[in-house]
């Protein structure tokens, strides 16, 4: 054995001494010839090498379907709180404001108040001597489905990739990972039909009362002046409504004047209406973002000195989270929109495969520029709510994406 080992020794060592030699002797030392290309020699396997990419992906959006209904509550509280405030879709009663004008105390509540509003003219009630109140709800007929593809998002990528010197002929072969990220945003308002039910509550106005035209006046039938009327008269443009108490105006001395109107607060009557036809606009959201973590094997073919071409494909993972919400609206005759939205928060992890055909060009032995296409297969989930307001399902099924991608390589 150590007979073998001197001979191996030998062997390798004797080259050396014999170039140092030759170097004594005054012979010029042997040039380097560097090795070939990385692929571009069957006999010749390059060291390990890194490289990773930064860059964007586009995919198509996935499809959704959904169907569901719902019902629009009215918002609002027309019955007294502890601290009697009453809320309407058009208007509100509020505790007293008034104070004695001597000693500034609050007065001693008479059941009527200063502090209201209102924000219609169809609100002045002739017949009562007073301002209807009103609150609304609605409910919505049938299921309504619909369907449509969310928009295409432009995302991220990050890309890692392996060189173990493999290769058949000029063909490379790597290991590469991923992980990218891409948004789902689809919305869709539609018009669908439903019913509206209406209470209406009458309160008295009582320092005051209705002109000829149904405006509010004072107790010899005079129009109150600008800043007290709730309505719009002819010819008094700076009167509509929406009219608030406490008001003032100024009268001929340029004095302020309080002259709130004082209503009721309790109606004298409270009537809730047979469900009418309406219609109601439905605005569907899906929103959220998908994360794809993939893995897999990349073929990397040599075109010139510079541009080469590659494709890759492998297994992956979809984590996706999404927001699922309906905005229910309906369109009273007095007041605001009433709108009533509900939603659903959900997230899964879904199997897919993927696969990518890229151009590279080298702009220097570590960077490298890319643009390529971009296929992706990915299963579905299905996403539900169910609230008192509404009970809605919809489907999103990613299916076959395609898209682009591209970015900057750097190799280390």
């Amino acid at each position: 054995m150590n007979k073998l080992f001197a001979c191996l020794a030998l062997a390798f060592v004797a080259p050396i001494f014999g170039s140092l030699y030759a170097q004594d002797e005054g012979s010029e030392p042997e040039q380097y010839e560097p090795p070939p290309p990385v692929g571009m020699d069957v006999d010749f396997l390059a060291p390990a090498k890194q490289k990773l990419s930064v860059g964007f992906r586009v995919l198509t959006g996935p499809k959704v379907r959904y169907s569901g209904s719902g019902i629009i509550p009215s918002g609002v509280n027309p019955s007294p709180d502890v601290n009697g405030i009453r809320r309407y879709n058009d208007g509100f009663i509020d505790p007293d404001a008034r104070t004695d004008a001597t000693t500034g105390a609050p007065i001693t509540p008479d059941g009527n108040s200063n502090t209201w509003s209102f924000s219609n003219q169809s609100q002045v009630d002739a017949a009562n001597n007073g301002v209807d109140m009103h609150a609304y709800s609605g409910t919505i007929n049938g299921t309504n489905g619909g369907s449509g593809r969310a928009s295409s998002g432009t995302g991220f990528e990050l890309t890692f990739e392996r060189d173990f010197g493999w290769h058949l002929g000029r063909v490379q072969f790597d290991i590469i990972g991923g992980l990218g990220m891409n948004k789902i945003s689809y919305s869709r308002t539609t018009t669908v039909a439903g019913m509206m039910t209406t209470l209406t509550d009458v309160y008295n106005t009582f320092n005051t009362n209705l002109d000829a035209n149904g405006d509010l006046a004072d107790a010899s039938g005079n129009t109150l002046p600008a800043g007290s009327n709730p309505t719009y008269t002819a010819g008094a443009p700076n009167q509509p409504p929406p009219y608030t108490a406490p008001s003032s105006a100024l009268d001929s001395n340029n004095q302020t004047v309080n002259n709130s109107t004082i209503i009721g607060t309790q109606p004298v009557s409270d009537t809730a209406s047979a469900p009418q036809p309406t219609l109601v606009t439905e605005k569907w959201n899906i929103t959220g973002a998908y994360f794809t973590l993939r893995g897999g094997a990349e073929m990397i073919v040599p075109i010139t000195q510079k541009f080469s071409a590659s494709v890759s494909g492998g297994p992956a993972l979809v984590y996706v989270g999404t927001t699922f919400s309906i905005d229910q609206t309906i369109n009273p005759p007095t007041g605001s929109p009433v709108t009533s939205t509900v939603s659903n928060d959900y997230s899964t992890v879904l199997p897919a495969y993927f696969a990518d055909a890229n151009i590279d060009y080298s702009f220097t032995d570590t960077t490298d520029v890319y643009l390529g296409a971009v296929f992706q297969s990915t299963t579905g989930y299905n996403q539900a709510i169910h609230e008192p307001d509404g009970n809605y399902t919809d489907r999103v099924d990613f299916g076959n994406q395609e898209g682009v991608r591209g970015g900057i390589s750097f190799k280390f």
